[in-house]
């Protein structure tokens, strides 16, 4: 037999199994330590006023003024004329990289950020310039050969300075190149000259002893 107080606590027991299978979001029943669940979100570097922690009342603080990223590495041309021309004569690869790097990693760098316009062989006839623009009708500009005399014996400070802010139709890769990926790149369009000129000398030799 149930007395008062057994059925009192039957009732009880079913109502709190009741209530804790609510789902209403509205009503999510009793938490513990509801604001780790429930966190208030802030921007980073606003002010927030009489909870910021940090200096000022921010949520996040600038870093100081001058500080560079670890890992980053300062480029310290401008983008200007005469910034291109101080890289030609004083900024030069300092990373040396095996065949296998180049034919590997650089390869894959080059193909995939590169060869769209200058072309898989370096040649300038990437598949965007074989495209037709749908304003007028022409076809895409073609860059210049990796092979041309005066490419051939640009300095490679003006050529890390191209790939760093770009130039004439070409934008900049620098966010999407690292420091040492851009010399990788411009390395592997070195191998991919010094086998051009390789093989022309290698045609000259062989037609002058015919």
């Amino acid at each position: 037999m149930f007395n008062k107080r057994n059925i009192t606590i039957v009732v009880v027991l079913v109502a709190l199994v009741l209530t804790s299978c609510i789902r209403n979001p509205k009503y999510p029943g009793r938490e513990f330590i509801p604001d780790m669940a429930h966190s208030k979100a802030y921007e980073g570097y606003f002010e927030n006023p009489g909870e910021g922690i940090l200096y000022e009342g921010m949520n996040a603080q600038l870093p100081p003024k001058g500080s560079i990223a670890q890992s980053f590495e300062v480029y310290p041309f401008p983008n200007t004329p005469e910034g291109y021309e101080a890289a030609g004569e004083q900024f030069f690869n300092e990373f040396t990289f095996t065949d296998a790097e180049l034919s590997g990693e650089g390869k894959k760098l080059f193909e995939r950020f590169c060869a769209i316009c200058h072309g898989v062989e370096g040649d300038g006839k990437g598949h965007l310039t074989t495209l037709k623009l749908a304003m007028s009708g022409e076809g895409f500009p073609q860059p210049p050969s990796y092979f041309r005399d005066d490419i051939l014996i640009l300095p490679q400070g003006k050529r890390y300075h191209t790939v760093m802010y770009g130039k004439g139709m070409m934008g900049s890769y620098a966010t999407q190149l690292s420091h040492k990926e851009r010399w990788l790149v411009l390395s592997y369009v070195q191998s991919l000259q010094d086998k051009y000129v390789a093989a022309n000398a290698k045609t000259e030799e062989t037609a002058s002893n015919n």
